[in-house]
């Protein structure tokens, strides 16, 4: 079986990877998340901000934190999120549907959605890097018990 990664060099590039993503995600976090959630997601996103902004993505509660910022963010897009429904009654219509729908978002869901993305990513890549540095101590354990 091959694994998905196989050097130390691809690992090393996606933790780096993961430092822009950070800033990116705490941009989004400060311009399209904070005047639009409430007040308890909005004081652990600050937090989350500050952790970023700081380097600290590695740190211990980390992946929590985004976790809950990422189920606190798509509640709040589905909230933001209508439908729009069509109807065609034209002679013209030669298709047996007379009416189709659209999902569309609020301007505030959309700005929210546009973050949730950039977090999603972050939290992806976060969660790879943790797996796999975790997947080599199992292994190396493994390897000198053997």
């Amino acid at each position: 079986m091959e694994l998905p990664i196989n050097s130390t060099d691809k690992i090393t590039a996606m933790a780096a990877s993961c430092f822009p993503l950070a800033r990116t995600a705490a941009t989004g976090i400060e311009q399209d998340v904070l005047d639009l959630v409430p007040h308890g997601p909005k004081q652990e996103a600050r937090k989350l901000v500050a952790l970023l902004r700081a380097g600290k993505i590695f740190d211990k509660g980390i992946l929590a934190m985004l976790h809950e910022l990422v189920g606190a963010l798509d509640a709040e897009v589905a909230e933001g999120t209508y439908e729009t429904t069509f109807y065609d009654h034209s002679p013209e219509n030669v298709s047996n549907e007379t009416s189709w729908s659209n999902k569309r978002l609020t301007p505030e869901a959309d700005r929210l959605a546009n973050a949730l993305a950039v977090l999603i990513e972050l939290y992806a890549t976060l969660s790879t890097v943790h797996d796999y540095l975790r997947a080599e101590k199992v292994l190396e354990g493994l390897r000198s018990a053997a």
